[in-house]
C-alpha cells in the first residue's frame, strides 16, 4: 500500500444547544474512538480530509443568535485541547488534516480555525487543495489529489449552496439556512414531546430528506409549473417557506442573526432575498438540483467522472446517506458518500445509522480500495468494515 486517506463528513459539531444534532454526551465517545483509530500507526493513516459540516452555525433556534467558532470550540475543549483519549490537536502530531467547508459551517475560514489551535500547536489544519492556509471559505470547497475527488456536495444543492445574489445581504447564506433554522423550531417541539433534553432523542431527526422539513417535492414542481403557466416570476423559495409555514402551523418567525449585516428577520422577509433560484431557462438542471435530498449525490458524482476521465473515485457528504457504488462501466469508477457522524441515540442504539467514514488506499499498481467503515462503539474492534470496492 502506498497511502491511505480517510474522509468524514457531517460531525455537525455545535455548543450543544437543544437543537444541535451533535450532542457531546451521546457523540463525544464515538468521536474520540474514531480519532484514536486515526492515530494509531497500526492503521497506516496518512491524511484526514473533513468533507464540509466540521461545525454547526445553523441548526439553533430562530430566537437564539448563532454562535461564532470560538464558541463552539470552548464548549468542546476536549476535542480542541491535547488530551490522551482522542483529539484533534494531538491528532495534528501524526497525521495530516485537511479540511473542506461544506453548507452549515459555510463561513467558517481556515485561517480562524487555525488561530485558535494555534496556542496548542504549531502544525495547521490544510484546506482541500494546495497548501495556501489563508484559503478563504468560499473556495476552500473541493479535494483532489490524483484520481481522488471530494467535496461536501452542498454546492449541488439548489437550496444549500452559496447564494451570491446582490438582493441576499446575508450572501452567501442560502435558503437552506432559514431552511434549517425554521426546522429546528418545529424540533423544540418534537423534543418536547418525547420528554427529553436535546435532538439526540429524536429518531430520524437528522435525515435530510425535505419531507423532514415539510417540504413536497412534488408539490413544489406542481406549484412552478402552475407559475409557469400563468406567466408569474418562479418563486420557489416562497413555496418553501409556506410549506413550511403551514407544517410548523403557521407560524411567523423572527430570526436572531448575531452579528451579520441585519440583526434579525422575519419568515416573511426571506424569500426576496433568493429571487433567482429558478429560472424557466435553467429549471430542468434546478430542479436536479433540488432533487438532491431524495435521491442524493450520485448523479453528479457521474457528472463529475465524466467531465474528469482521471478521477476514478468520488466522495461526498453532504446528504446523511453512506454509500459505496461503482458509478462507471468495467468498474474503474467508485462513488462513496461518507454518511454522518452524529446520528440520534435511538437511531444508534436500533442499528438504522451509525457514525462512519471512508478510506482510500492507493497501491503501488495504480488500483485504490474504497472502504466503508461505522464506529459502533468506544473499542477498537468496534470500528468496523461495511463494505469494499476496488478499481483498477
Amino acid at each position: 500500500m502506498v497511502g491511505r486517506t480517510v474522509f468524514v463528513s457531517d460531525l455537525h459539531i455545535g455548543t450543544g444547544a437543544e437543537t444541535n444534532w451533535y450532542q457531546k454526551s451521546v457523540h463525544e465517545p464515538l468521536l474520540k474512538s474514531f480519532l484514536r483509530y486515526l492515530q494509531s500507526g497500526e492503521n497506516h493513516v496518512d491524511e484526514l480530509v473533513i468533507l464540509g459540516d466540521w461545525f454547526d452555525l445553523w441548526n439553533y433556534h430562530p430566537f437564539s443568535s448563532p454562535p461564532d467558532l470560538a464558541l463552539i470550540m470552548r464548549q468542546n475543549h476536549t476535542l480542541f485541547q491535547r488530551h490522551a483519549d482522542g483529539d484533534f490537536v494531538s491528532l495534528l502530531d501524526t497525521v495530516k488534516v485537511r479540511y473542506v467547508n461544506g453548507d452549515h459551517d459555510m463561513e467558517v475560514e481556515l485561517r480562524e480555525v487555525n488561530r485558535l489551535l494555534s496556542a496548542m500547536t504549531d502544525r495547521r489544519i490544510l484546506p482541500g487543495h494546495g497548501s495556501d492556509v489563508e484559503k478563504t471559505a468560499l473556495a476552500n470547497t473541493y479535494y483532489m489529489n490524483g484520481p481522488v475527488w471530494a467535496e461536501h456536495g452542498n454546492q449541488h444543492d439548489l437550496f444549500n449552496k452559496p447564494s451570491l445574489t446582490e438582493a441576499n445581504p446575508l450572501a452567501p447564506l442560502p435558503l437552506g439556512y432559514f431552511v434549517s433554522r425554521i426546522y429546528c423550531h418545529y424540533l423544540q417541539k418534537k423534543i418536547a414531546s418525547v420528554h427529553r433534553a436535546d435532538a439526540a432523542a429524536v429518531a430520524s431527526c437528522c435525515e435530510t430528506g425535505l419531507e423532514n422539513y415539510g417540504i413536497s417535492l412534488e408539490g413544489l414542481l406542481q406549484e412552478l409549473l402552475r407559475q409557469l403557466k400563468n406567466g408569474e416570476k418562479l418563486n420557489p423559495a416562497g413555496i418553501v417557506l409556506k410549506m413550511m409555514m403551514q407544517h410548523n402551523r403557521n407560524n411567523l418567525l423572527e430570526f436572531k442573526l448575531g452579528n451579520k449585516g441585519l440583526s434579525e428577520v422575519n419568515t416573511d422577509g426571506i424569500a426576496r432575498f433568493y429571487p433567482d433560484l429558478i429560472s424557466e431557462e435553467t429549471f430542468y438542471d434546478a430542479m436536479c438540483e433540488a432533487e438532491v435530498a431524495f435521491d442524493g449525490l450520485a448523479h453528479f458524482a457521474r457528472q463529475h467522472v465524466n467531465k474528469n476521465p482521471h478521477t476514478r473515485v468520488v466522495v461526498m457528504g453532504h446528504t446523511h446517506c453512506a454509500l459505496n457504488m461503482y458509478c462507471g462501466s468495467l468498474k474503474n469508477h467508485v462513488f462513496a458518500n461518507t454518511g454522518y457522524f452524529c446520528p440520534p441515540q435511538p437511531d444508534i442504539d436500533s442499528g438504522l445509522h451509525l457514525p462512519g467514514f471512508v478510506e482510500v488506499d492507493s497501491f503501488s499498481d495504480g488500483s485504490m480500495k474504497v472502504t466503508q467503515k461505522i464506529v459502533s462503539g468506544t473499542l477498537e474492534e468496534d470500528i468496523r468494515e461495511i463494505s469494499a470496492l476496488r478499481v483498477y
